[in-house]
Order: C-alpha cells, then structure tokens, then sequence
C-alpha cells in the first residue's frame, strides 16, 4: 500500500474507483485498489484535494449527522475499520458504489465514475466518496492548431453537477458525521444524495461557526486598526478561540473588543463596538447558535517543497519556532528555539 500526502495534509491512504453505466444498466465494480505512487502529484493537488477543500469549506456544503447509529453506510464503514487491508476496502467500495446505483436506477440515467478514498485529513480518518459525470472536451493541438475530441474528462470541483461526502470513520452521534458537497445544475444543493443515499441530515456545524465567527471579527475590526496593530487583534482572537473551548457569541466578542481596545475611548470601543458586531452578525445569520464548541483546522503551518519530497509541519501556536524564506535564493531556513523541549516526528515517504 502506497501513501500519498498534499499539501492540505491530506494522507491519502487507499483509493479505488467504479462505474455506473445508467444507460446499459451496467454496474462496473472495483476489481484492485489504485496504485497512488503512479498518479502525478498534480492529480492530487489540482483535482482530489480541491474536492476535499470544496466539500469541508465550500458555502455550498452542508455538515450533516446520520440519522441513527444502524445507518447502513456507516456499518459498512465500521465493517471497514475493523478490517483496514486491501480486501476490505474494495469490498467497501463496490458495496457503497452499488448501493448508489441501485438508487439512482429510479431517478437518474447520468452514467459516472464513483471514486472511494481512505484518508487522514488534519489527523481524522474519513471515507471520500466522489461520483462524477463525465464530459467530453475540445483539444487543440498547439502546433498544428488541429482539434479532438477527448471523451471521459472528469470535471473539477468548480463544476455544477457533482456529489462529494467526507464521511468520518470515527462515529460519534453527537457530532457532524457526513460533509456533503450535492450541486444540482441550478446551483442548489440537492437532497436526494444527502438524505436517500446517505440518509443523513443537515446540522449546524460548530467547525462552520467557528470559522465564520473568526473571519467576520477579524475583518470587521481590522477597519479601525493599523497594519501594525492587526497581528494583535488576530493573537487575541486565537487565544479567546481556543480548539475544544466552548464559548458564548456575546462573551466572547466583548472579550475581543476588550483585549484590543485603545487607551483613548476605551469603554465605548468597547461596549458599542461589540454591541454593533453582535447586531450585525445576529441579523445576517438569525439561525447562529450563541453558544458552541471552538473546533478549529487552521492550527498548523505547513511549508512543503513543489513536488511533496519535504514537508515541514508544525503547531503554529508555538512560539520557539520561526520560518525565514529567502525569495531571491528560494531557501527557508527553520530555527528552533529549546529543541530540547518539543518531540519530533520524522516520516520517510516510500520512493
């Protein structure tokens, strides 16, 4: 088994793919997994990792729970991560590619490709199920100006039609199981692949909230503060949005506003800014939840060389450790201060 990693952190572990010929009635299933160190670097970057980023961060994806603990999709996952070896997997994949064929014989003649992925995503284990509807392009050859026809082109993650789940492996009913990323040609989310296929539901995501709520009180009060003063303002945020803290919207934003208020004018930047934020915020988004728990991905800095040979990752919490990139040279030079004091992880890449 070959692994392959990107520059999202994204490990990708085992892949296998199926097809669904609707118009022949013709289910194709997975007869070995894929060899991932033949695929070129830029088929990771470029194409599975934009779904992956699409389907956790995109406006258009949705958090989701099972509906219950016996759902089938996740019993076969469980099956899965019993059992983690080759055979497994492909059992898994044939057996959820199957299951949305058989689904979609009663309301859809779109042949497809069904990609399956085990992944490891900032740490978490996840299945990435991936059906596309391929098209057929126009090449033109650059040197005769001569043009083809190219059947089968997969789309990229920009396309409207296309259904995406990153289902976590790690079950927890109190938590978003499913990210579902279901555009119809219209634009809109559909429901038949959330709630027929995956028989999940929508829930408010506190990872969603968390980022939301950053980004908004970052941008907001960074209109009123200097260049110089906005690393304070983003230090005081990440200190009041500490992963795994559960917080409340109006304490929290005061906290903000307290921690970066001017000397001058100090109670009213305060008690009138944090008071038109939370209005503000309020009214756009009246279905926000005031209180939940921080859950962040952005905690580590990653630098990575152009074709994935080295990868320097660390907390970006940490204080003793700073990164200078010399552009003219196109060198980094990483120091560590108390080394001493920190575990190092080395992982060798199989060639």
């Amino acid at each position: 088994m070959n692994e392959v990693e990107t520059t999202l952190s994204i490990q990708m572990k085992r892949m296998a793919v199926t097809l669904l010929d609707m118009e022949q009635s013709r289910f194709v299933s997975a007869s070995e997994t894929m060899d991932l160190s033949a695929l070129q670097s830029e088929v990771y970057s470029k194409f599975f990792e934009a779904y992956i980023d699409a389907t956790m961060n995109s406006p258009k994806s949705v958090a989701c729970k099972f509906l219950d603990r016996d759902n089938d999709i996740a019993t076969k996952i469980n099956r899965y991560v019993e059992y983690p070896d080759d055979t497994h997997f492909l059992s898994l994949t044939n057996d959820l590619s199957n299951k949305l064929y058989q689904i979609m014989q009663t309301v859809s003649n779109s042949n497809g490709s069904v990609f399956v992925a085990h992944i490891e995503l900032i740490g978490e284990q996840y299945i990435l199920l991936l059906k596309l509807d391929p098209k057929d392009a126009v090449q033109i050859d650059l040197e005769t100006l001569h043009l083809k026809t190219i059947g089968n082109i997969l789309p990229d993650a920009s396309s409207r039609v296309q259904k995406c789940a990153l289902i976590r492996m790690n079950y927890d009913p109190l938590e978003e199981n499913v990210y579902v990323l279901d555009k119809q040609s219209d634009g809109e989310p559909a429901k038949f692949f959330m709630e027929t296929f995956l028989q999940a539901t929508p829930i408010a995501s506190d990872k969603k909230k968390t980022k939301m709520l950053m980004k908004e009180l970052y941008e907001k009060i960074a209109e009123s503060l200097t260049e110089e003063e906005t690393p304070r303002l983003q230090k005081a945020i990440d200190e009041e949005f500490e992963n795994g803290k559960y917080i409340e919207l109006d304490a929290s934003v005061h906290n903000i506003y307290e921690a970066i208020a001017p000397e001058q004018n100090r109670e009213d930047f305060i008690e009138q800014g944090a008071k038109l934020f939370i209005n503000e915020f309020t009214d756009r988004n009246p279905d926000f939840t005031p209180t939940f728990e921080v859950k962040r991905d952005d905690l580590y800095v990653v630098y990575k060389s152009a074709e994935g040979e080295i990868l320097f990752r660390y907390d970006k919490r940490l204080e003793n450790i700073d990164v200078k990139h010399d552009q003219v040279n196109g060198t980094y030079t990483i120091t560590i201060r108390d080394a001493d004091s920190l575990d190092f992880t080395l992982h060798k890449k199989p060639l």
